[in-house]
């Protein structure tokens, strides 16, 4: 062991899912490794493409075999294997649209022998949150619904979907990030319904907590249930144990420590000592793109460690926490080996495998998904204007998927602001959030304004969806929808008469 090594405490990392910095394994987190650190958690800009993902979990692996490495990819809009092009998945949203469990098993599963493929243990998903607020910048259509009870069965069919691929699955966000209209990352969202409603509304998807191998606490204010953010809170994990006959005896996960939610009150280092006394096995720490990543993970292991000399946390309790979590752990990564063994007997081990059957899964079920009113293209020059002016935490910053999209089929297209380069070519305006923003409403406004004939793409929750004449629903912006409303809007051309 490294002289670097011996500066960590074995029982603290043993609590830790800690993010990195770029596509290599850094010669920090290799000493941390050594030293006894849980878990590393991949984002999209550690995996720009599946081939680097699998290249960087084996190297990992190869230094740690014990370590569980997560990835926060659910498919649909956020993706982080697919982060340079977009998801060939739908989105969550347009599967339980669609409101096949079959076919969302399947997509489960697809997106499962991916995962296992690139040497990765667990997905940071399904998503369980039940989206009753359309003006929510966070969740949208991340989740299967705006429906308790479509929500379960759909969850419970892509978590079946994940674990038949061997990968261990975690639900989120604990106990629901649906009814909020601030997104947790900028701020600390309140949701202010009483028990019974959120009982009724929220908590029915969280009876699968037996079929997860983990859940992810969120930071949210839920005064009707107890005190403080459920992330950081007592009150979050005994819900969970009441949610579940006999107790929930899987990992329990903060949401990422990093987001301003908890980052700025009560802070980041104090975040991580109340996430250990709410009975968290595993602090994610959040993404390095704001923050050094050895840092990260110093301050957080710091004051642990100073509670832990102040009295506040017994050593005991930190040791126990973590050896649990460590039996967790290798139970899953022993889990994970058997399946792989037998994907490899079975010859579905390929990376290339995986991503043209994720392909192909995710093309036809988009189709099933978008819906059209008046949105034919001729096929002729189009003018993009992307509309969104909110950003989207939790997917990163992407342009406009629809580009590439039209691009692929022949058409001269181009992204523009508008109302220029509008002249001489069809003009498409992509929408998330116009109702809840107003800098979005003000921009679609100023398009609809010049352009009345300008067909609206929108690409959040049909509860958000503006009014106008021409328009297509898409229930996302990834890859996979932008290419199925471009199919479905040049086939309704053609259709219609019109020519390129």
């Amino acid at each position: 062991m490294s002289a670097a090594a011996r500066e960590w405490d074995r029982d603290v990392l043993g609590l830790m899912m800690a993010p990195i910095d770029g596509t290599d394994l850094p010669g920090w987190a290799g000493d941390a490794l050594d030293a006894g650190l849980a878990s590393i958690i991949l984002f999209g800009h550690n995996t720009p493409d599946a081939q680097t993902a699998r290249d960087l979990s084996r190297s990992i692996h190869a230094r740690a075999p014990q370590a569980l490495i997560a990835i926060d990819e659910e498919g649909g809009d956020v993706t982080r294997l697919q982060a340079a092009t977009g998801s060939s998945l739908p989105t969550a949203w347009a599967l339980g649209a669609i409101d096949d469990p079959a076919l969302t098993l399947r997509a489960g599963e697809a997106l499962g022998l991916l995962i296992a493929a690139c040497d990765i243990d667990l997905a940071l998903a399904p998503v369980l949150d039940v989206s009753t607020d359309p003006g929510n910048p966070v969740i949208g259509t991340r989740a299967f619904g705006d429906d308790p009870d479509l929500v379960a069965r759909h969850g419970r069919a892509f978590a079946d979907g994940l674990r038949a691929a061997g990968v261990g699955v975690c639900g989120k966000h604990f106990p629901g990030h649906g009814a909020t209209s601030v997104d947790s990352h900028t701020a600390l969202p309140l949701i202010d319904l009483d028990r019974a409603q959120l009982r009724e509304q929220h908590l029915a998807p969280w009876e699968i907590a037996p079929r997860l191998d983990a859940v992810m606490t969120a930071h949210i204010l839920v005064p009707a249930l107890g005190e403080g953010p459920a992330s950081l809170a007592p009150w979050s994990r005994a819900l969970l144990d009441e949610m579940v006959y006999g107790g929930y005896r899987g990992l329990v996960i903060t949401d990422a420590l990093d987001m301003a939610a908890v980052a700025e009150d009560p802070g980041y280092g104090e975040a991580a000592v109340r996430a250990v006394e709410a009975g968290a096995h595993l602090l994610c720490l959040g993404t390095s793109l704001r923050r050094d990543d050895e840092q990260m993970l110093r301050e957080a292991h710091d004051a642990i460690c100073a509670a832990i000399e102040s009295g506040r946390l017994p050593r005991d309790l930190v040791a126990r926490r973590a050896a649990d979590a460590a039996r967790q752990i290798r139970a899953l990564r022993v889990r994970r080996g058997a399946a792989s063994t037998r994907e490899r007997e079975e010859g579905r081990r390929s990376l290339e495998q995986a991503l043209e059957q994720i392909a192909q899964l995710g093309a036809a079920a988009a189709e099933r998904a978008i819906t059209l009113r008046q949105a034919a293209l001729s096929g002729g020059p189009v003018c993009v204007v992307d509309a969104r002016a909110r950003a989207d935490h939790a997917s990163g910053t992407r342009p406009a998927l629809l580009v590439p999209a039209l691009r692929e089929r022949g058409i001269d297209a181009i992204l523009a602001d508008y109302p220029q380069d509008m002249e001489g070519r069809e003009v498409l305006v992509v929408t998330r959030l116009p109702k809840a923003s107003p800098e979005e409403g003000e921009r679609l406004a100023a398009v609809l304004a010049a352009r009345p004939d300008a067909i609206v793409v929108h690409v959040g929750v049909p509860g958000a969806a503006p009014e106008s004449r021409r328009q297509v629903r898409t229930l996302g912006s990834g890859l996979a929808m932008m290419r199925a409303a471009v199919g479905r809007m040049l086939a309704a051309g053609a259709g219609s008469g019109s020519r390129p």
